[in-house]
């Protein structure tokens, strides 16, 4: 089992990770910066989404919610990454991976608590 602090500061840390990458994301799409057939308004809208639903993971009464929002936004981005040629966009498998974890863990301590 892992202790309280240590799942509370890993879930900090994803969601500030998500938060800076999702920024670095938003900012080439405002630029028009953009890779593939999709437009930048794409990289706009899926890192705004992305940012929004990592800060929403931060409120553990919400995280279902979040957790969705963030698993919809890693399936379009994946989806979107194979269409402009990243032969297996795994990265995304392991966010929404990391995303479930974090869940599951927190759910699990709460109940043998």
């Amino acid at each position: 089992m892992i202790p309280g602090w240590q799942l509370r500061a890993f879930r900090w840390i994803f969601s500030a990770f998500l938060v800076f990458a999702s920024v670095k994301v938003f900012l080439a799409g405002v630029a028009g910066v953009h890779e593939g057939p999709h437009g930048p308004r794409v990289l706009v809208i899926l890192a705004s989404a992305e940012i929004a639903a990592a800060i929403a993971f931060l409120i553990e009464p919400i995280e279902l919610v979040a957790l969705a929002a963030l698993l919809a936004v890693f399936a379009a981005a994946a989806a979107l990454s194979a269409i402009t040629g990243d032969i297996l966009p795994l990265r995304f498998v392991y966010y929404g991976a990391t995303a479930l974890f974090i869940v599951a863990a927190r759910r699990r301590s709460a109940l043998t608590a």
